[in-house]
């Protein structure tokens, strides 16, 4: 029976209480089923000040000084209490273990756990994640102090030299909210004549407890535990156990010295075993209350060979000093026990079961009431049992009927719509300390006009009760469970009848509305806020606030430490209006709709030429991009070598890279070049265009940073950068369709604009048509294939001028998300790997370290390579470059009309770009840059600045002579920098174009 039982831990400490006294409605200002307040029996003006309602509660009689007797100009009122401005945190101030007992006998107060930290925290406030959360203690009926309830989120066991910044031994969160369960008065026998002298020797008993099924039930298994850490953590592993339970008493409250201050409370409390059918917040055993007022109550459990006990609060201490002992001691020292001789325990029948001796009782700061003694008789104890002697006497409560929910906040009905809000709880019966089943559950409300109550058997079986509450009218009462002397009761606030406001329009609720009807309330009985927060009468803190405001008071939030108010007195409907206020604050926000982006009108066809010239730039460069990024990624066998090596998993390869089968899954790396190569179509496809109009193929420039931005007008970046989930938004920005709206301009409003000027110039085709541009068939869907078998990229007129964009569109776009197209466009094929790799339970970052936009020479926004092995294989790539372009251009200017798949030079031009610029780009992305922690890569290409001969066997000569000159710098190069395939591709073409320009070769394959 937890604390009854073994292992046990005792701490001590001290508690710090902010608890507001203002609310205790001493002199009828309050009416608390109404929250409405008055001021020398009227209402309280609403358009004055709140100091003024403060400054009232703090002049009414009685007054006393600052030691506590009566003094008409005293510093403190019995009205506004000692503590208006308290604000509820509770807090566990210095709490240490004090002793462990592991098994009967001693407490042990040597043990390595002795002196650890114990602290009671508030729950993490997920709106404003913080830490440092501050439990709350709440009184249910403020004019009653029996009431209470602490809102705690977490316990926390520490090192006894721990730090803020330490690791706990053990963590818990705290599943409810835990009530007052035993409430002493008298508990420090003298009396100073103080006006607070019945709160100072008033005592509580509070119990919580914590599963071990609870996923933050957490013993730090990085650091070293004591031995008795770990047999409490054996001891858990009992089926029967469900966790932790922690109770503790406070008692022998400070003298407040000035008003409006915290006070604080000696702490004395004992953790133990939870087992099932145990209350979790109500301590077990066998109840005996006592006869004396002064007296506690005290709990018992007879065992085989021993009688455990628990009467932390049972017997009061004799005297108390004046004052505080000390800074770190802030409460009052306290003289020892009352005497009441030895304790005996006696069964129904008379046979003395066990002796408690004064001295043990005595010894209170050891063992906090908690101690075992020798059974004396051993047998079953047969009926009620008595504890005394002489001089006092505790008797037996055989009926113990107790909820886990023993203070509880109910709605009022919404008689407009017949509405009620039950409340159901689970009332556990006890018949001598075994559960047990009452013939019938006495439940009774002391003001029966407050409630309703209906009675049924409980899912939890024999023992159990089912309590369903319903409020009728608004106000504070109790329930009486059982009969007689021994009766036990719950606390029942039903909250005020506010359901009209309800059905108020959200427009209707400004701040004046939300004030009258809520706030002011607040402000006037609970003046933290004003001093410490900010004045909910500021109209201007509580807009600009609003939506916390909202989150703090959401019911849904209603047992969070952090809820607002902390005295959970809002009534759902008025909840519901900072909801209200917030839709009303956010919609007097001026939305602004953008405008949508235009497309550029082009006027002329000069301006025409000029924009798809900027469109190839445009291609060219998306195209370098992807290719940067593709080839950032390893291949399949080395991503496989990185499995190999534990750095990859088996299904970061599949998506880096595919599958070993090397068929239509390439993974990432495939599908981003897949997407350049079509980039590259799209090149060529503009270029066409163009040369319909009759202008010149332009090989275009390729442009990043600041200077993609002037040209293009893009808010997107352009740059050369190694694949990650960042460059793979970029893309699909690059690829965002014009169907699905996004601010500014877009590669798409950039292709509207061209396909108008197509559509609408004048004069733009010769008349009669005929083909202009070579044509292409690789890297076209399957789409097109299906609908178009025969298209080969063909510009000969304006018909098939607007086919190309929209081509180029349909690829990069996808038409519609509901176009058999947006499967296949580049945009949804990034979205897809951009889910795929969002949704890898860790990072996953395949790519090589290259350096972001790498170059040979300092340009803007670009890093220069340094290492000498890097920067000579980076000349090559630049030469190998410009002669893809150059290449490229001599086919257009001699054939602009000739087929592209079957010229020498345009597939010479392909040839050079898979044979050389794709293994070059792989070995420099493997190579050192000079820069720590980052490898080198393709230098962004600079433009071509040589020409060739437009005469073809000049041009093919030149182009040969170029090839060799590569070749031989190759060649220089250290062996192991480049292979011979690239140095053989580079001596082929030039043997091949020397053969074109002496004719000894036909001009297309």
């Amino acid at each position: 029976m937890s604390l009854l039982d073994f292992p046990r831990l005792h701490f001590r400490g001290f508690a710090r209480a902010n608890v507001p006294t203002g609310n205790r409605n001493t002199h009828g200002n309050i009416d608390i089923a109404t929250n409405a307040v008055s001021m020398a029996g009227e209402p309280v003006d609403l358009n004055r000040p709140p100091a003024e309602f403060h400054a009232h509660l703090k002049q009414l009689a009685p007054r006393f000084n600052a030691e506590g007797k009566p003094d008409p100009e005293g510093i403190f009122s019995q009205a506004a209490g000692y503590n208006f401005c308290g604000n509820n945190h509770f807090s566990w101030e210095n709490a240490r273990i004090t002793g462990v007992q592991l098994r009967d006998g001693e407490v042990d107060t040597q043990d390595a756990l002795v002196g650890a930290k114990l602290a009671l925290w508030g729950h993490y406030n997920e709106y404003l994640r913080t830490t440092f959360n501050r439990a709350r203690w709440i009184d249910n009926n403020p004019a009653r102090p029996d009431t209470t309830l602490i809102y705690a989120g977490q316990f926390t066991l520490s090192d006894k030299l721990a730090t803020p910044n330490t690791p706990t031994l053990f963590t818990a969160d705290i599943g409810q909210a835990h009530s007052v369960r035993w409430l002493g008065s008298g508990h420090i026998t003298e009396r100073s004549g103080h006006f607070l002298d019945e709160d100072f020797g008033r005592s509580r008993l509070f119990q919580f407890s914590v599963a071990k099924q609870d996923p933050h039930f957490l013993f730090n298994g990085d650091l070293p535990l004591p031995a008795s850490m770990l047999a409490l953590r054996q001891a858990l592993d009992d089926d029967e156990v469900l966790g932790l339970t922690v109770q503790y008493a406070l008692f022998n409250m400070s003298t407040p010295q000035k008003p409006d201050s915290p006070v604080f409370y000696d702490l004395a409390g004992s953790i133990g075993l939870w087992r099932r059918d145990e209350l979790a917040t109500y301590p077990s055993g066998r109840l005996l209350q006592p006869r004396q007022g002064s007296l506690g109550p005290v709990l018992v459990k007879v065992h085989a060979d021993r009688v455990a006990f628990n009467m932390p609060t049972a017997i009061p201490f004799t005297t108390r000093d004046a004052g505080a002992v000390s800074e770190q001691h802030p409460t009052h020292a306290l003289g020892g026990k009352q005497t009441l001789g030895d304790l005996l325990l006696h069964d129904g029948a008379g046979t003395l079961l066990a002796c408690i001796p004064e001295r043990l009782y005595s010894d209170y700061w050891r063992h906090h009431g908690v101690f075992d003694v020798p059974l004396q008789h051993a047998g079953t104890a047969s009926g009620s049992l008595s504890l005394g002697n002489a001089l006092t006497q505790w008797d037996e409560a055989d009926w113990v009927l107790q909820s886990d929910s023993n203070q509880l906040y109910l709605e009022a009905p919404n008689g407009s719509k017949h509405e009620d809000f039950p409340q159901t709880i689970t009332v556990q019966s006890r018949y001598r300390g075994e559960l047990a089943a009452p013939a019938a559950l006495p439940a009774q409300a002391e003001d029966g006009a407050l409630l309703a109550i209906r009675e049924q058997p409980s899912p939890l079986g024999h023992g159990y009760t089912a309590l369903t509450l319903t409020g009728r009218q608004p106000g504070a009462t109790r329930i009486a469970l059982g009969t007689g002397k021994h009766k036990q009761y719950l606390g029942v606030r039903v909250l005020p009848d506010d359901w009209h406001l309800d059905d108020v329009p959200a427009e209707q609720v400004d701040y004046a509305f939300l004030y009258r009807h809520v706030m002011s309330y607040y402000e006037l009985v609970y003046p933290f806020m004003s001093d410490k927060v900010f004045s909910l009468a500021d109209q201007c803190k509580c807009e600009t606030y609003s939506r916390l405001m909202w989150q703090m008071c959401d019911p849904q939030n209603r047992d969070k430490s952090y809820y607002m108010p902390s005295t959970r007195e809002l009534s759902l409907p008025k909840s519901r209006l900072f909801l209200k206020y917030l839709t009303q604050v956010e919609a007097k926000a001026r939305a602004a709709v953008p405008e949508p982006a235009v497309p550029h009108v082009i006027g002329c066809r000069a301006e025409l030429i000029e924009e798809l010239k900027k469109a190839i730039d445009l291609e060219l460069s998306l195209m370098l991009q992807y290719l940067y990024a593709a080839y950032s990624i390893p291949n399949y066998a080395q991503g496989a070598a990185l499995v190999q090596a534990g750095r990859w998993l088996p299904a970061e390869l599949e998506l880096a890279c595919g599958t070993d089968d090397r068929r239509r899954n390439s993974g990432t790396r495939g599908m981003l070049l897949e997407i350049a190569h079509e980039e590259m179509i799209h090149y060529l496809l503009v270029n066409n265009v163009l040369m319909a109009l009759g202008e010149p193929f332009h090989s275009g420039t390729p442009v990043l940073g600041q200077q993609a931005r002037r040209r293009f007008g893009l808010d997107t970046e352009f740059a050369f950068e190694p694949f990650s989930e960042h460059v793979l938004a970029r893309f699909v920005r690059f690829e965002w369709p014009d169907y699905i709206p996004t601010p500014g301009k877009s590669i798409a409003t950039f292709y509207i604009a061209i396909r108008r000027a197509l559509a609408e110039l004048p004069g733009l085709f010769e008349s009669g048509g005929g083909k202009r541009g070579g044509e292409h068939h690789l890297f076209l869907k399957e789409l097109t294939n299906r609908a178009y078998p025969g298209y080969q990229l063909e510009v000969s007129g304006r018909d098939s001028a607007l086919f190309a964009i929209d081509f180029v569109t349909e690829q990069g776009e996808g038409v519609a998300v509901d176009s058999p197209h947006f499967a296949s466009s580049h945009f949804q094929r990034l979205r897809v790997v951009a889910g795929r790799f969002s949704a890898c339970g860790k990072p996953f970052e395949p790519a090589l370290p290259a350096l972001k936009n790498p170059v040979l020479e300092a340009r803007a926004d670009c890093t220069v390579v340094t290492d000498g092995k890097a920067r000579a294989l980076m000349q090559l790539y630049q030469g190998c470059y410009e002669l893809t372009f150059l290449l490229m251009a001599h086919h257009f200017a001699q054939q602009p009309l000739g087929s592209l798949r079957r010229s020498r030079l345009m597939n010479a031009s392909i040839d050079i770009m898979t044979g050389l610029l794709r293994p070059l780009s792989a070995a420099l992305m493997n190579m050192p840059s000079g820069l720590p922690g980052r490898h080198a890569g393709p230098p962004v290409p600079e433009p071509v600045s040589s020409r060739v001969s437009s005469d073809y066997s000049q041009g093919c000569d030149m182009l040969a002579q170029k090839c060799l000159a590569l070749a031989q710098y190759a060649r220089s190069l250290e062996s192991d920098v480049i292979g011979m395939a690239p140095i053989e591709m580079l001596e082929f073409f030039n043997q091949q174009l020397t053969d074109l320009s002496r004719g000894k070769m036909s001009r297309e394959a």
